[in-house]
C-alpha cells in the first residue's frame, strides 16, 4: 500500500468519528422534540433543595414563631387561661331548667321547671325557680300546682367573704401567671439556643474552610517533597513528613464536614425545619467588649429577672393561702331564707295565680368541732411562707452568682483573644522566616509545616474563642433579664 493511504486501523478510527460526529448533531434535535422526563425531576429537586438564607436575627425570629417547644409553652398558657375561665363561671348567672316525672301504679307525676342562680364572690347564694306540676291518679282529679320560690343562702362564719370564696379564682390566676413566666423563659432560653446553634454552623463551616485549605498547602509540599527527592534536594523523611501530616489535616478535615452537618441539623431541628432543606446562615463575628460594674449589674439583674418576680409573688400566694387557711378556723353557721308564691288548681290558669305564700328561715351548721385538719392546714400554710422566703433569699443569691460567672467569663474571654491573635500573629512571623529559609536551602520543610501547623491551631483557637464570647454577651444579657422584651 502507497505510504499515507488507509489501512483498517484507521477507517475502523473514521468510522467511530462520524458516529459521534452523527450523535453530536443529532442529540439537539432529540432532546427538543422528545423533553426528557429527568429535566423536570432535576428542576424539583432543585426546588427542594433551595437553599434557606438567613441572618442572625431572622433565626431568631423564626424560632420564636416556630420552635415545637414554644408552641406546647404556649399551649400550656392557654390551657391554665381556660382553666381559670373555668373556675370563673361558678360566679356566672346561670339557668338550669329541670323536669321530674314519675309514673307508679295508680299514680302519675309530672313536674318542669327553670332556675335561675347567680353565686357571689362575698359568699352568699340566691336562686329564683318557676315551676309548675302536675299529679294524676285513680282516686285523684287532675291536679296543678305552679310556685314560684326565692332562695338565699346566706354564710355568716366561714365561707363569708372574698377571701375564701375567690381563693379558686386567685390559685387559677397564679396559676396563669407561673404558666406566662415559664413561656417567657422558654422563649429566653429558645434565643440562646438559637444564637449558640448559629454560631456553631457558622464556627464549623470556617473550620471546614481552614481544613481545606490546610490539605490543600499539605498536598502541595507532599508533590514537591517528591519531586525534591527525585532530584535528590530532599529525604525520604521529607516525604514522609508532608504525607503524615496531610493525613492528619484530612481526618481532621473529615471530623469538621461531620460537626458541620450536626450543626446544621441541630439548627434545623430548633427552627422547625425540614432536615433535608439548605441553610445558609449569616452573623457577624466582630465582638464589642462589655463593660458594665458587678453591683451595676446585679441590680439590673434584680430588677428584671422573672425568676424573683416568680417567687415573690410564691410568697403572695403563700400568705394569701395562709389567710384562706386562718379563715377556715371558724365554724361553719349558715342562713337558708326560702320564700314561696304558690297556687294549687285542677285548672292549669288559675294554678298560676300563686295565692298562697311560705316563708322559711333556718340556721345550718355542719361543723367539726375540734376542726384538727384546718388548724393542721393553717399550721402548714405558716411554713410555706417561711419556705418561700427562704426560696426568694436563695434565688437572689444565685442571681448574684450567675452575674458575677458570667462577667469572669466574658473577662477570661477577652484576654483569650487577645493571646490568640498575639500568636497568630507570631505565627506569621515564623511562617515567613520559616519560607525564607525553606526556599534558599536553610532548612527543610519540616520548619515550614510546623509553622502552618501553629498558625492552623491558632486560627481555630481564636474562632472557637470568639464564637464563645458572641455567645457569652448573649448569655450575659439572658442572666441581666434583658435578652427578650415581655
Amino acid at each position: 500500500m502507497p505510504r499515507g493511504g488507509f489501512n483498517s486501523k484507521t477507517m475502523q478510527v473514521t468510522f467511530l468519528l462520524s458516529v459521534a460526529l452523527f450523535l453530536a448533531t443529532m442529540l439537539p434535535c432529540w432532546s427538543s422534540r422528545w423533553p426528557v422526563k429527568a429535566i423536570a425531576f432535576n428542576q424539583s429537586s432543585q426546588s427542594r433543595e433551595e437553599t434557606l438564607s438567613i441572618t442572625l436575627e431572622e433565626a431568631i425570629n423564626l424560632a420564636l414563631e416556630a420552635n415545637r417547644n414554644l408552641i406546647r409553652s404556649a399551649s400550656g398558657v392557654e390551657s391554665q387561661r381556660l382553666s381559670l375561665s373555668s373556675v370563673e363561671s361558678q360566679f356566672d348567672f346561670k339557668i338550669l331548667p329541670s323536669t321530674n316525672m314519675a309514673f307508679e301504679e295508680g299514680y302519675e307525676s309530672i313536674r318542669g321547671g327553670i332556675a335561675l342562680e347567680k353565686k357571689f364572690g362575698l359568699g352568699p347564694r340566691a336562686s329564683v325557680s318557676p315551676t309548675i306540676e302536675r299529679s294524676d291518679g285513680d282516686d285523684l282529679e287532675k291536679n296543678y300546682v305552679g310556685r314560684t320560690s326565692f332562695r338565699l343562702d346566706m354564710p355568716l362564719l366561714r365561707g363569708l367573704g372574698r377571701t375564701v370564696n375567690l381563693d379558686g379564682v386567685r390559685s387559677s390566676e397564679f396559676s396563669v401567671r407561673t404558666s406566662e413566666r415559664s413561656l417567657y423563659l422558654s422563649r429566653v432560653n429558645t434565643v440562646i439556643d438559637t444564637v449558640s446553634s448559629v454560631y456553631n454552623v457558622i464556627e464549623q463551616r470556617e473550620l471546614v474552610r481552614l481544613y481545606e485549605s490546610q490539605a490543600q498547602r499539605l498536598r502541595g509540599h507532599a508533590e514537591t517533597a517528591k519531586i525534591r527527592e527525585k532530584v535528590g534536594l530532599a529525604t525520604p523523611i521529607d516525604v514522609y513528613r508532608a504525607e503524615i501530616r496531610l493525613k492528619d489535616a484530612e481526618d481532621s478535615l473529615t471530623r469538621a464536614r461531620e460537626d458541620f452537618r450536626d450543626a446544621e441539623d441541630a439548627l434545623k431541628l430548633i427552627l422547625a425545619l425540614p432536615l433535608e432543606r439548605r441553610v445558609k446562615v449569616s452573623a457577624p463575628l466582630e465582638h464589642e467588649p462589655v463593660s458594665i460594674d458587678l453591683n451595676d449589674a446585679v441590680e439590673i439583674a434584680f430588677d428584671n429577672r422573672v425568676e424573683l418576680e416568680q417567687a415573690k409573688d410564691q410568697i403572695r400566694e403563700a400568705e394569701r393561702k395562709s389567710r384562706v387557711s386562718k379563715h377556715n378556723l371558724l365554724p361553719q353557721l349558715d342562713i337558708a331564707m326560702n320564700y314561696e308564691r304558690y297556687g294549687s288548681s285542677d285548672d292549669v290558669s288559675r294554678s298560676l295565680e300563686f295565692d298562697e305564700d311560705r316563708w322559711t328561715i333556718g340556721l345550718v351548721s355542719t361543723t367539726d368541732w375540734a376542726r384538727t385538719s384546718e388548724k393542721a392546714a393553717y399550721g402548714q400554710s405558716l411554713i410555706d411562707i417561711r419556705t418561700a422566703r427562704i426560696d426568694l433569699e436563695a434565688r437572689q443569691d444565685e442571681i448574684t452568682r450567675e452575674v458575677r460567672r458570667q462577667l469572669d467569663a466574658l473577662r477570661r474571654a477577652e484576654e483569650r483573644i487577645e493571646i490568640r491573635e498575639d500568636q497568630i500573629r507570631q505565627a506569621e512571623g515564623k511562617l515567613a522566616l520559616a519560607r525564607v529559609k525553606f526556599n534558599h536551602g536553610m532548612a527543610n520543610n519540616f520548619d515550614v509545616i510546623e509553622a502552618e501547623t501553629e498558625l492552623q491551631r491558632g486560627r481555630v483557637d481564636l474562632l472557637s474563642v470568639k464564637r464563645e464570647y458572641i455567645v457569652g454577651t448573649y448569655n450575659m444579657r439572658a442572666v441581666l433579664g434583658t435578652l427578650v422584651e415581655r
